[in-house]
């Protein structure tokens, strides 16, 4: 099959779209497998060479050859292409730029189907559009829905019954417009939340009350929504907006100089406390921390950032905060199961799976190394 052959798409790709998604929904056009489509794109003077099937992955990694092909054929600029594809770049696997090489892998990031009521031009019955959600992108305000992973079908939760996390995500948004270095207080906070859930804190009201809440509107059992993001992220983004807050940051500095670690601690304590509306949280985590042996201590995500936020240079802000990998909260669910459940942490995951709630938006990050890059 020639390049000539096909006329040009009329199929767009959606803002932040995988490539692989664009590729299968311009199958619906071409009445092609997306592989024999692919072939077709990519045919020029070059000879061509395809790895993977989209069976084996649903991102679509090209060189710089395969994008020229692309363009060529789209008619659309690769400027505006890399706008709107996050992942048109070349893989380490495609060096050799004698050949045409296009493979299909694994995403590298999160990825989620996208909101269907707004994607419903963009694509035919039966194809989703699978999108990177980026910092806040996982949730559609306009139709309240939390979008999950899957790569068949639209996929996400309705928030109605969960305005807190839709104001939680409009202050999410407004963090990451504003603050440069949203990204690693959302990794930090959340570090901070999951120490504290596997504490115990999970047994609160105020989370016993939001998992009823998501069991009834996702028809799980209580123990396979806890493991999900969605739990805590009124929280997260809260501790968050108090992390980049320089005022905080400089009090906090002062209390540590004149009182030490542990009293600053107790003082980010009772503002997240009053924050959250749990004036009690400081008191309960104060007596955590004293019955706690060494190695927890040490291994304190908080305590960690307030002593490189007391040792760094002048108002150094985010750049140095890291997160010590014990305590980053797992990317994988089925490890958040384990360490939530203890003892049915494969059912857990298997009722998860069945209802897309594996997969998806994470505040924590594979690295646990939080410094700018």
């Amino acid at each position: 099959m020639s390049v000539q052959a096909l006329t040009p798409t009329r199929t767009s790709p959606y803002a932040q779209e995988l490539t692989g998604s664009w590729i299968r929904r311009m199958t619906a056009h071409y009445g092609l497998p997306a592989q024999d489509l692919l072939r077709g794109i990519l045919a020029g003077p070059r000879r061509v060479r395809v790895t993977g099937t989209p069976r084996s992955g649903l991102e679509l990694f090209l060189n710089a050859p395969a994008r020229a092909e692309l363009t060529r054929f789209t008619r659309m600029p690769l400027a505006q292409l890399n706008r709107l594809l996050p992942s048109l770049a070349t893989h380490e696997l495609l060096w050799d730029d004698e050949v045409t090489g296009a493979a299909w892998r694994v995403p590298r990031q999160a990825w989620v189907s996208a909101c269907p009521a707004c994607t419903t031009r963009a694509c035919s019955p039966g194809l989703v559009v699978l999108v990177y959600p980026g910092a806040a992108g996982h949730v559609c305000r306009r139709h309240q829905r939390w979008l999950l992973a899957h790569a068949n079908k639209p996929a996400g939760i309705p928030l109605q019954t969960l305005p807190e996390i839709l104001a939680a995500h409009r202050r999410h948004t407004a963090l990451v417009r504003t603050q440069p270095g949203a990204s690693n207080a959302m990794i930090l906070a959340a570090a901070m939340v999951w120490s504290w859930q596997v504490r115990g804190w999970r047994l609160e009201t105020i989370w016993q009350d939001r998992a009823h809440r998501l069991t009834a509107v996702t028809r799980c059992t209580p123990a396979a929504v806890v493991p999900h993001a969605l739990l805590s992220y009124p929280e997260t983004v809260a501790i968050a907006r108090l992390l980049v807050d320089g005022r905080w940051q400089q009090r906090l500095r002062e209390t540590v100089a004149g009182a030490g670690i542990p009293s600053a601690a107790g003082v980010f304590f009772q503002e997240v406390g009053r924050r959250i509306n749990r004036p009690w949280l400081a008191d309960w985590l104060t007596a955590y921390s004293r019955t706690s042996p060494p190695r927890a201590l040490q291994d304190d995500p908080l305590r960690q950032w307030l002593h490189e936020l007391t040792t760094a240079d002048g108002a150094g802000g985010t750049a140095g905060w890291t997160v010590p990998p014990s305590t980053l909260r797992p990317a994988e669910f089925i490890e958040r199961a384990g360490l939530l459940t203890p003892g049915r942490a494969l059912t857990v995951f298997e009722e998860a799976a069945a209802a897309s709630l594996i997969g998806g938006w994470e505040p924590a990050a594979a690295h646990v190394s939080l410094r700018e890059r």
